[in-house]
């Protein structure tokens, strides 16, 4: 099973080169804006300073922008409000179901292509960062400071990714346009909520988590990423089991 769904998913991968290509270069873009306000966000911690606007800004980055590093985001499902009604996804996953290929081998296959984003993704973004912001880094934290506060936001990128490909498998087009919105309302009633109770922004928490606690945060983390990542694929795993695709 496993080998059929790494060929399944290398064959999915090579289907979306050139949107994964143009993933890659609109990635490069969302670090380079992340890294102007991260910057502030770096020093912040150090300073001890709190500029609310600055945090707000770089929170919504990480929070938004992270998950969608599971994702190939810049291919036409995603981009484009004809999938509303021709449904791409369900209409590619119901060639699948008609093939002698067992439920599992496909979830797993859409499992293994998230990850494979997600690593690619996430690598392209914070090379970026680090590359854009290098002199304030290693300025003020050390390279095991550094490499934490990536694990943390890769643990929480890995956690939420797989939802992304139960929305594009498990749902429709539609809910798959309309999810932006309803996470978007839910991270502004977050960042509400959390405002209200602490002066430091997310993000600077974690770069505080970083330095304060070290690897086990990071390794933390990284765990509750994977136990997120098994429940998205168990969920896609029954839900392509129940849905009728014909």
């Amino acid at each position: 099973m496993v080998r059929d769904a790494i060929w399944l998913a290398y064959k999915e991968i090579q289907f979306h080169r050139v949107t994964l290509l143009i993933s890659i270069i609109v990635t490069f873009f969302y670090a380079g804006l992340t890294s102007f306000h991260l910057d502030q966000s770096l020093v912040n911690v150090i300073s001890k300073e709190t500029i609310t606007d600055r945090y707000i800004i770089i929170d919504l980055l990480f929070m938004i922008i992270t998950p969608s590093l599971a994702a190939i985001f810049m291919s036409k499902p995603y981009i484009s409000f004809s999938t509303i009604k021709e449904d791409p996804y369900s209409k590619r996953m119901a060639i699948y179901r008609s093939l002698p290929i067992s439920i599992n081998t496909l979830a797993l296959s859409r499992t293994i292509v998230m990850i494979f984003t997600l690593v690619l993704l996430s690598i392209a973004f914070y090379s970026i960062l680090t590359f854009s912001l290098s002199d304030t880094i290693f300025t003020y934290y050390s390279i095991s400071e550094y490499l934490i506060f990536i694990c943390i936001w890769i643990g929480y990128a890995l956690a939420l990714g797989g939802l992304n490909t139960f929305i594009e498998y498990g749902t429709n087009g539609k809910f798959l346009h309309l999810f932006p919105y309803l996470l978007l309302a839910f991270l502004l009633l977050v960042f509400f909520l959390y405002y209200t109770f602490v002066e430091k922004g997310i993000v600077e928490q974690t770069i505080l988590l970083s330095k304060n606690i070290g690897w086990p945060i990071a390794i933390l983390s990284l765990f509750i990423g994977m136990v997120g990542c098994k429940f998205w694929h168990t969920l896609l795993t029954k839900r392509l089991s129940k849905k009728d695709f014909m």
